[in-house]
């Protein structure tokens, strides 16, 4: 093989066998540093590809974490402190309100004398007066022999006496017993026909008293008298004759 001359190679001296096995485990190497370098980059870029991946999920699970534990804390938060609403309060519609007032000593005695039973009536009379009328809860008194009189109180007792069983009435007002008899008055008249005997003037329809005898039962003993009133139980005598 011929050499080329150092005209022919630019005025050059041709490489050595040597220089050219350097020249090319220099361009090797070379090669290999730059394969070497790419590889770093390449490696250093897919880490950064995947550590901004991660960086973003990452990034996403801790947004969705904080979101969820914002919103359960957001939750709680709210329902903790959440209103109570107070129990709803019903008003009759127009009704006043009502007003509680305290009643006085003396209104409370007066509401106690008002709904305590009313006393029974009484009456004051005694044996021997005369009455013109007898009610229900009271009796007139008249003088005993008037036109007006009717009956003489016999005897009184408390409420139930029982009367003699020859009194011409009874009558009871409250606690008081009254017996009564006619009121029978010597050369007065009296009318026994009805209900009530009524004082009046001597004439047809009526009896005239004629006389009043104590201590017997005996009509025959009347003087002047063709009939008599004869009271068994106290022993006395009305005698009378028609006028």
């Amino acid at each position: 093989m011929t050499q080329p001359s150092p005209d022919e190679d630019g005025g050059r001296a041709p490489l050595s066998q040597q220089d050219k096995r350097a020249r090319v485990g220099a361009t090797a190497a070379a090669i290999a540093i730059a394969a070497v370098v790419t590889s770093i980059v390449l490696g250093i870029g897919v880490a950064a590809l995947l550590a901004t991946a991660g960086s973003d999920e990452t990034t996403e699970e801790l947004a969705a974490s904080t979101a969820a534990e914002t919103t359960a804390s957001t939750g709680a938060t709210a329902t903790s402190l959440a209103p109570v609403a107070p129990p709803s309060v019903l008003v009759p519609t127009g009704a006043p309100p009502t007003t509680t007032t305290t009643p006085s000593a003396v209104g409370t005695a007066g509401s106690a004398n008002k709904e305590a039973k009313q006393a029974p009536p009484k009456v004051e009379v005694t044996a021997g007066e005369c009455l013109s009328a007898v009610g229900e809860k009271d009796v007139t008194k008249a003088s005993c022999g008037s036109a007006e009189s009717r009956y003489k109180v016999a005897s009184t007792g408390p409420a139930g006496t029982a009367c003699p069983a020859d009194a011409d009435s009874s009558h009871t007002i409250g606690e008081t017993t009254m017996c009564l008899d006619i009121d029978w008055v010597v050369g007065s008249c009296v009318d026994v026909s009805g209900d009530q005997p009524q004082r009046t003037e001597c004439g047809p329809g009526g009896v005239q008293v004629i006389s009043i005898l104590p201590e017997t039962v005996n009509v025959n003993a009347c003087p002047s008298a063709d009939r008599g009133f004869v009271y068994d139980e106290r022993r006395f005598v009305v005698c009378i004759g028609d006028r």
